[in-house]
Parts: C-alpha cells; sequence; structure tokens
C-alpha cells in the first residue's frame, strides 16, 4: 500500500543525499531522456505540433519518477519507488470523482484533447495573498458566476492585524477564517454546495489541520498539497496527505516545475510535470492534479514555453488516469486589457488540450487585482476550446499571444480590486466590463463561437 506512510518508512532507508546533489542527478537525467525519448521543444512554440510525442513525455516521466525518485527534505533523503509500485499508483488513481455538494456537485474526470468533454472551471485568485477586508467580496464574485463550478481563492497574509508566520497559530487562525470566509461567500452566492479547494493559506500541515479538526473543510471539498520544486516533499506535505486520506477529503496536488530550471527548458519542465503527477499519486493519493509550470524569468503560464508545457502535458492526460486542472496565471492584472488577452490564449490551449482551468490568479499571483469577471471569460474560452482541434486553438492563440507578449518581461500590475468591481451592486466596474466585451467581440470576429459557451 503506496501513500504518505509507505514514503516515510521507505525514507527510513533511504540514501543520505545533499540537495544540490539531488537536483543535478535530476537535471541530468532530464536532458538524458529528452534525448532518448526525442522530446524537443521548438522555440517560439505554444503547443507540441505532434500528438505522438505524448507517448514519449509520458514514458520519459515515469522513468525519471521511477530512476531519480523523490527528496524528502527534512531528512535529506532519497526516496524510489519500484516500477510496480509506480504502476500500481497509477492503477489507483480515482478517475472521476464528485466534487461539492447536493445541487452545487460537479463530476470532475479526465479529459482528452478534442473530445468535446466541457473543462470544470475553478475560479478564484488561487493562493495569491489577500487582504481579510476584501477576501469574501471578491470570492464571491467568483461564486456569482454561472460558468464557475468551483473555488480556489487566495491566501490570508493577516489575520487581526498579525503578519502569518509558518507552523504558527496565525498559519491556523489564516485557515480557518479563509474556511469560514469561503462558506460565507458560496451561501450569499446560493451556491452553498460548492467544492473548495482550499488551505491555500496552510503553507505547513498547521492550517489544514485545524480545519479539518474544526469540520471546516468538508469531505468534498479539497486541500492543496504542492510537490516542492524539484520532486520533494517534506513531513508537513505528508501530514497534510495522510491526515486528509484519513479525515476522507480530496487531496489535489499541485505540480509546478520550474521552466528554466533544474527541470530545464520546456521538454524537460513536461517530463517533469508527468513525474511529478505520478510521485503524487504515489505519495499524496491525489485525487486530481493541478498543472503549474512557472517560469524562471517571466513567471506566467501565459508565456510560450509554459503554455507548450500544459499543452504536453494535456496530451499525458489519458495516461495518467487522474483529473488535470490547467493553472492559468496571467502576468498583468484585473484591470489591463493584456490580461484578457493572456486568459483567453491560455484557455484556449489549455482546454483544446484536455486540461480543466483554474484561476485566473492576477498579476502573477502575487496581488489581489482581480475578479469573477475574468474567470467568466477563462470558462466561455474554454467551453468553446473544447470544441475545436487543438491545431485550430493553437492558431487563435498563437494571434492573442502577440497581442501580450511584450508586456511579459514588464506586466501591469492592475488595479485593486474595489476599482474593479462594484461590490454593492455586484458587478464589475463599467470600464472594466467595457473591455471584456470587447476582447469578446475580438475574439468572435477571429471565430471563436463564444455564445454557446454563455450558459451553464
Amino acid at each position: 500500500m503506496l501513500g504518505p506512510l509507505a514514503l516515510e518508512s521507505k525514507a527510513r532507508e533511504g540514501a543520505y543525499m545533499e540537495p544540490r546533489s539531488f537536483d543535478l542527478l535530476l537535471s541530468r537525467k532530464v536532458a538524458e531522456l529528452e534525448r532518448e525519448y526525442d522530446v524537443r521543444y521548438e522555440a517560439g512554440a505554444i503547443a507540441p505540433h505532434d500528438p505522438s510525442l505524448a507517448k514519449g513525455v509520458f514514458e520519459a516521466g515515469f522513468r525519471l519518477a521511477l530512476e531519480v525518485g523523490v527528496y524528502l527534505v527534512d531528512e535529506g533523503r532519497r526516496v524510489q519507488f519500484g516500477e510496480e509500485e509506480l504502476k500500481s499508483a497509477l492503477a489507483s488513481a480515482k478517475g472521476g470523482i464528485l466534487i461539492g455538494e447536493g445541487g452545487d456537485s460537479r463530476v470532475l474526470e479526465p479529459r482528452r484533447p478534442g473530445s468535446g468533454v466541457r473543462p470544470l472551471v475553478f475560479g478564484g485568485y488561487a493562493g495569491t495573498p489577500t487582504p481579510p477586508e476584501i477576501f469574501k467580496e471578491s470570492a464571491l464574485s467568483y461564486a456569482l458566476e454561472p460558468l464557475v463550478g468551483a473555488l480556489d481563492h487566495g491566501s490570508l497574509a493577516s489575520v487581526g492585524g498579525l503578519s502569518v508566520q509558518r507552523g504558527a497559530p496565525s498559519e491556523a487562525e489564516a485557515t480557518v477564517a479563509e474556511l469560514r470566509l469561503l462558506r460565507e461567500a458560496t451561501e450569499e452566492a446560493g451556491r452553498p454546495g460548492m467544492h473548495l479547494l482550499a488551505c491555500e493559506s496552510s503553507v505547513t500541515a498547521v492550517g489544514s489541520l485545524a480545519a479539518m479538526a474544526l469540520g471546516l473543510l468538508r469531505r468534498s471539498d479539497a486541500q492543496l498539497i504542492p510537490v516542492l520544486n524539484e520532486m520533494k516533499v517534506d513531513r508537513s506535505q505528508l501530514v497534510k496527505a495522510h491526515v486528509g486520506l484519513a479525515y476522507g477529503v480530496h487531496n489535489a496536488a499541485l505540480v509546478d516545475p520550474v521552466v528554466g530550471g533544474f527541470a530545464r527548458g520546456a521538454a524537460g519542465s513536461a517530463i517533469c510535470a508527468v513525474a511529478e503527477a505520478l510521485l503524487s499519486l504515489a505519495a499524496y493519493g491525489a485525487s486530481y492534479v493541478l498543472i503549474h509550470p512557472y517560469h524562471i524569468h517571466l513567471k506566467a503560464t501565459s508565456s510560450r514555453e509554459c503554455l507548450w508545457v500544459e499543452a504536453a502535458v494535456g496530451l499525458v492526460g489519458e495516461n495518467l488516469r487522474v483529473p488535470l486542472v490547467g493553472d492559468v496565471w496571467p502576468a498583468n492584472g484585473g484591470g489591463a486589457i493584456e490580461m484578457l488577452y493572456e486568459v483567453a490564449a491560455n484557455a484556449l490551449v489549455a482546454s483544446a488540450f484536455g486540461l480543466h482551468l483554474l484561476g485566473p490568479a492576477p498579476a502573477n499571483g502575487e496581488r489581489p487585482h482581480g475578479t469573477g469577471l475574468e474567470a467568466r471569460l477563462m470558462a466561455e474560452v474554454g467551453v468553446a476550446a473544447a470544441r475545436l482541434s487543438p491545431s485550430d486553438a493553437v492558431e487563435l492563440a498563437e494571434s492573442l499571444v502577440k497581442r501580450y507578449e511584450p508586456s511579459l518581461r514588464n506586466p501591469n500590475p492592475g488595479k485593486p480590486f474595489p476599482e474593479l468591481y462594484d461590490v454593492r451592486r455586484r458587478t464589475p466596474a463599467r470600464y472594466w466590463l467595457e473591455a471584456y466585451l470587447e476582447v469578446k467581440k475580438q475574439l468572435a470576429d477571429m471565430g471563436l463561437d463564444l455564445e454557446r459557451g454563455a450558459t451553464n
């Protein structure tokens, strides 16, 4: 039986290794597998042109997980799973799952490129540090959007005027406050059973454990558990996963290879993302996996290389047998039209290549400058993209990339939530709504049918 306890047991027998040595071992193996499986990134591409690449990316990712293993940071030990253990983890992947409750429940299942199956949309700031005074109202702006089926909102950076510290009572209090505010938001939206991907404020296990102990995290909800860069875990994440499995919540793994880091370029990052997804099944018992390539210089998932990684991993989805969710992290913030182009391009690629959608996290997830309106656009484009062939979606996305790409190195952080959204009327500010409508018109002029996706 795999899982957090099995990894702890294996770690006690694992080889001691310096973190730097593990990083270099991983990087060398990634380079070797890129060559062996002929996984290449064509400079400037935003998605693979050859669907047969999926086989090579999956097999290389499996080999990487098998031959390098995972690094337990707290003990400085390298832990390896056997081939049959990894295959068992794949076989035990949950596939389709029911998330949320009652009339607000949704089925989250693996998608395939070009299948026509609509993506499930998770709306919210996706961990962006958010002041308590705007947390509920900003979450509500997403919960009110009919096409948003689940929430993944921000993290609380302070509670009661006290900045949150990892592993401290403030982390527990912040996570508890996060859950309570999210509950209030979904209830006010008339969607009390909406699935929450939560505990964004829980950097260690402290916050998640507090939320579960108080019954604030329902069994139909999920807690976020990252795989640390690259192919690493720590005891806090293992404790989260272990208690989550025992309690019965969903463990949502976050896989975020750094493009340009030890995973090398886009090709290596795709291989590494597959390996980390496999390891999250083995170590965390993950119910679903978030795919979030992070560009070492540009950060945003809307960069060409990161779009390519999301598309490549989407092609592998059928092999992984677990729902994959593509993070949408634009560089620009709300109020900047470039953000809307980023969201549209990212949603086109991720949805057409078989991923569900999450976000958009404004301003590279650094400032809470966004509203549910951008999630509406992401959802509408994602639904329309599901009806396209991947190649047609790429053609449309290419033209959008050219409109925002110059801004990626010096993005516009946008405007604060109160300047983007009328809280009293619960509607976007007029100028921001007009920008959204203008981008929708441009997308329609390009041939994207958004009207069929405009209703739930």
